[in-house]
């Protein structure tokens, strides 16, 4: 037989990613693997434009995760199925319209069911909710994430993680807090935005409080258990593909400069998508007491890290933004404390959801008054996912 000198054989199909809606021809006879999310739940917005820490109003929290749903079947060439990728949570709203507070959009629904084939399969991952905002209230209040999308006709089904939510008891009313989306849960265990809770009543003392996205092996880093004490700056970072994120704290002062260091990423013993292994670290979280602050994007499977700022200067350059989530993993949130609007062309927005269905980050802060400012954006969800392995 000829042998064409130079010739490779051609490269084995193993994997398809589908992100948008189609109808799925089978190229092989043999067994797949399909797995399918929901889109993210958009996070919760606060129109705050105040100099002062204690005249914040309100809380916002993070968008919920779009559900998980996996299986493995038979399929024959040419059989065909329909796909329905949920986009994520987003607003249709022009920002110089999104002046008050509101809750995120709902993420799309996705699914994937037979069109023409012997086998029947009808599997379908929900969108996660939208984050929530609660008004200034000196009585006890929680205001709860979005809420994780449900998943139904897999062999696997799996709830998305929540954003982060919020608890104050009666006399916490003089400061906002804002957290970060919750992750798509992967390998059976939902993974939730940075909480916050008060345990008892912190007066007039100022807070500044923003928290990191769930990553898929860990939730935002946590801050628990408030209680009355100085003027003081809390940030934490995303959750990673195997730990939670970290928090940190310090007094708001002229030299403030806080970080909460990110959460280091590893293998995943359990992982059903290959290329989240040994991946997903989430960066910095910072806060500024002057003119800029960012939170660091998440690594694949990994939150981003939560970003405040509180413009002491009243410079009218700032800028400020949430770390967005690696890929299945939540957006941070992002708090700009300014009486004044800053015309800066860079960002002034939480953390999007990462693709695969990550619920993105509250935002509070100026906005719709900016009408100089670009890089203003209401952040989404990530879209959902259909994922097609060939097994």
């Amino acid at each position: 037989m000829a042998v064409i000198l130079g010739s490779k054989p051609p490269i084995p199909l193993t994997q398809v990613v589908i992100a948008e809606s189609k109808t799925f021809t089978s190229p092989i006879t043999g067994r797949i693997k399909v797995i399918i999310t929901g889109g993210g739940g958009q996070g919760g917005f606060l129109a705050n434009k105040n100099a002062a820490v204690e005249s914040q109003e309100g809380d916002a929290t993070g968008g919920g995760a779009g559900g998980y749903s996996e299986k493995t079947f038979a399929v024959s060439v040419g059989e065909t199925f329909t796909v329905t990728v949920g986009a994520g949570g987003a607003t249709t709203l022009a920002p110089n319209d999104v002046n008050s507070s509101r809750v995120g959009n709902d993420g799309g629904n996705s699914s994937f069911v037979t069109a023409s084939a012997a086998v029947s399969v009808n599997m379908a991952a929900g969108g996660g909710g939208g984050g929530q905002f609660s008004a200034a209230t000196s009585s006890a209040v929680t205001t709860a994430g979005g809420t994780g999308g449900t998943a139904s006709g897999g062999d696997f089904n799996f709830t998305g993680g929540a954003g982060g939510s919020i608890t104050r008891v009666a006399g916490c009313n003089k400061n906002s807090a804002v957290t970060g989306g919750g992750a798509t849960s992967i390998t059976g265990t939902a993974y939730h935005g940075g909480d916050v809770t008060m345990t008892s009543a912190v007066g007039s003392q100022d807070k500044i409080i923003a928290t990191g996205g769930a990553g898929v092996g860990g939730s935002g880093g946590d801050v628990l258990g408030l209680t009355s004490s100085d003027a003081f700056a809390y940030i934490s970072s995303g959750g990673s593909a195997a730990r939670s994120g970290n928090t940190n704290s310090g007094a708001i002062t002229t030299a403030s400069n806080i970080q909460a260091t990110g959460a280091a990423g590893a293998p995943i013993g359990t992982a059903t998508i290959s290329g989240l292994d040994a991946q997903g670290e989430s960066g910095i979280a910072y806060y500024y007491y002057t003119q800029q602050t960012f939170g660091s994007n998440g690594g694949i499977g990994a939150g981003g890290s939560g970003a405040a700022l509180q413009n002491s200067a009243n410079s009218t350059t700032f800028y400020g933004y949430g770390g967005s989530g690696g890929g299945f993993a939540g957006g941070g949130a992002c708090m700009i404390v300014s009486g004044t609007d800053s015309t800066s062309a860079s960002g002034h927005k939480a953390g999007a959801g990462g693709t695969g269905g990550g619920g993105s980050g509250a935002y509070s802060g100026p906005f719709s008054t900016m009408t100089s400012a670009a890089g203003r954006v209401w952040a989404a969800g990530g879209a959902g996912v259909c994922i097609i392995m060939f097994v």
